[in-house]
């Protein structure tokens, strides 16, 4: 990961004649008046504990929006406050062409004000799939923040737009130089931008440990070699953002190329569970249950897959249901095909029973079919798909 700050760098330039006039002050002033002690640096914010945010709305008490600066290559986007919205439910990171700070493009960031230490951090998203794009959940600790000695600390979970079946690990100990290279490609066996997966990570004095829906998938452990981050020398934020890359970072997110669209990313819920006994392994006790009495939200209730047409075509059934359990008509699903078989309908309206139905393209080839429920509109309503019994079938034909 490159550069990241917040605040304008700010550099002194004195004159020739200035320092001579200076030099010539203090050189007479001694012996006069007594040279003053260095400025103490202020002392470092206390540690943060425990919380969890269903990022249903801006809490100003622990969060604060990016606004009114860029952050240099390989960064290609202003940072806007107008970029992060939260919207039926969720946070919602957007990436446009707006210019802002002499940049073709603005985008979202949301950074806690506090500082945090030992302990799990997790989130539920889905992020871009776009070339180029950068979807983000991290902790961070740099030049420019109080949480520490004022060095670069970070230990990152990004999604790279180019391909998000996978996620990319990563963690800076100390390198205001971005030298060291940690970074670790797991693939996830499934589309992140398609559906909200939990993704978090376990920091301790003795290693970093990585999370995907509560389970162990990747580990370091501290080395003198090769250390992991140390509370005792920063604490850090937790921050989420949606940025595009520039030309120097094309080789490793792909090139950006805006199609005229905005490109957003969702965030449902985030948490910090503080000390080094920390567990994942279960959701929040809101997730998914938030929504289960909620009568404006939209839930998958089940989706049951057949084949037709003597095996060379699946057929989808999807019953969509609201937060109280009702079937819910009119509403709008969106869907896609994957597998043996990737053409067929994409978009149905759900009809009086809560029911929207789906045929695949015909095909003689074998093998499995994935059919999965992108979301499900509908006026006045929200999607949960954290809360849905089911967003994925599969099928062998």
């Amino acid at each position: 990961m490159s550069k990241r700050t917040g605040h304008h760098t700010m550099k002194r330039l004195v004159s020739s004649h200035s320092a001579l006039a200076l030099s010539l002050v203090v050189c007479l002033s001694i012996g006069a008046v007594a040279v003053a002690s260095p400025r103490k640096p202020p002392p470092p914010p206390p540690e943060q504990s425990s919380f969890t945010d269903d990022l249903s709305h801006h809490d100003t008490s622990r969060w604060s929006k990016a606004d009114g600066w860029t952050n240099g290559t390989p960064f290609a986007n202003a940072w806007t406050a107008e970029h992060v919205t939260f919207s039926n439910g969720k946070m919602v990171l957007t990436l446009d062409a707006s210019s802002n700070q002499g940049m073709d493009y603005s985008s979202g960031e949301y950074r806690t004000m506090g500082f945090y230490g030992y302990g799990c951090y997790e989130v539920s998203m889905k992020p871009v799939s776009h070339p180029g794009v950068v979807s983000s959940f991290f902790t961070f600790a740099g030049p420019y923040d109080n949480g520490g000695n004022g060095q670069h600390n970070e230990i990152d979970i990004e999604f790279l737009g180019k391909e998000t079946s996978i996620v990319q690990f990563n963690f800076w100990t100390n390198d205001d130089d971005y030298i060291s290279d940690n970074s670790y490609l797991y693939p996830l066996g499934f589309d992140a931008s398609h559906n909200f997966h939990r993704y978090g990570f376990k920091w301790t004095s003795w290693g970093i440990e990585w999370f995907v829906d509560g389970v162990p998938v990747y580990a370091v452990w501290d080395h003198p070699l090769i250390p992991t981050p140390k509370t005792s020398d920063s604490l850090q934020r937790i921050m989420a953002n949606v940025w595009p890359v520039d030309a120097t970072a094309s080789d490793w997110a792909g090139e950006f190329l805006y199609q005229g669209d905005p490109l957003t990313a969702d965030y449902e819920w985030t948490r910090f569970i503080q000390g080094e006994a920390c567990d994942l392994s279960d959701p929040p006790s809101f997730s998914p249950e938030l929504a289960l009495s909620d009568p404006s939200a939209l839930l998958i209730d089940d989706i049951a897959l057949s084949l037709e047409a003597r095996g060379r075509q699946v057929k989808a059934l999807v019953r969509v249901v609201d937060g109280l359990g009702r079937p819910s008509s009119g509403a709008i699903v969106k869907a896609a095909w994957s597998g043996a078989v990737t053409g067929g309908d994409t978009i149905k309206q759900t009809d009086a029973t809560g029911t929207a139905i789906f045929y695949s393209q015909r095909s003689n080839k074998p093998g499995d079919v994935l059919f999965c429920v992108e979301r499900s509109d509908k006026s006045d309503s929200w999607f949960d798909a954290a809360a849905s019994q089911t967003l994925c079938e599969v099928i062998v034909k």
